[in-house]
């Protein structure tokens, strides 16, 4: 079952076919328009010369849009973005780019086209709830280290170390857990540990269902 407030965490595409017309329908995150438009025109160039490129695409609530791109007026675009609202998502988008085959399947026809396609690029697609978090690189030596590392895999925190005269470890922690973080570095794991926080950012936390 979907809760509210998920996204699209991987990028996926799914294709089917209907009486000789090819509907490919991709599923992608976006942080705002600026960033669709760029990845609409990169399906454009991956799948050129199609008949249609109907899309749709949610960032929070009340921020949506779509276009039927030509199709019959709510034939596509209402579909593709009444699935999105459906399925509760957000900074989520979705386009059906469509090779026409030369057999025209009326506007019930086409819904439940639009409506399939995009259906079987979800059904690909992983999951995730954007939050927001802070970087931070931690400096510390390497007798606090297997300790340290035991701490951010047990907290699912997500860490990159770089092995040198210390360990240098980049850190992305969701921002409610920034204090307990900081607090169980200086208390227990590395009382000599060095924190130098960067800005804030967001990230995909995984949601397994």
């Amino acid at each position: 079952m979907m809760i509210p407030g998920l996204t699209v965490s991987h990028g996926t595409w799914s294709e089917l076919s209907i009486r000789h017309s090819r509907f490919i329908s991709c599923a992608f995150h976006i942080e705002n328009n600026t960033q669709f438009t760029e990845i609409l025109q990169q399906v454009v160039n991956t799948w050129p010369k199609a008949s249609h490129y109907v899309w749709a695409y949610v960032l929070t609530t009340g921020q949506e849009r779509m276009s039927d791109d030509g199709e019959p007026q709510g034939t596509a675009g209402i579909p593709t973005l009444f699935l999105i609202q459906k399925r509760h998502l957000v900074y989520t988008a979705i386009v059906t780019v469509r090779y026409f085959g030369g057999t025209k399947l009326g506007s019930g026809g086409l819904v439940r086209a639009y409506r399939q396609a995009c259906e079987n690029a979800l059904s690909h697609a992983q999951f995730g709830r954007q939050v927001d978090i802070v970087e931070a690189t931690v400096t510390l030596p390497y007798s606090s280290w297997q300790q340290t590392h035991n701490f951010l895999v047990n907290k699912n925190i997500s860490f990159t170390p770089v092995f040198l005269h210390h360990v240098e470890i980049h850190c992305e922690v969701p921002e409610d857990d920034w204090p307990t973080f900081c607090d169980a570095l200086q208390t227990t794991l590395a009382p000599d540990a060095s924190i130098v926080e960067s800005h804030p950012a967001t990230a995909i936390s995984p949601w397994v269902p």
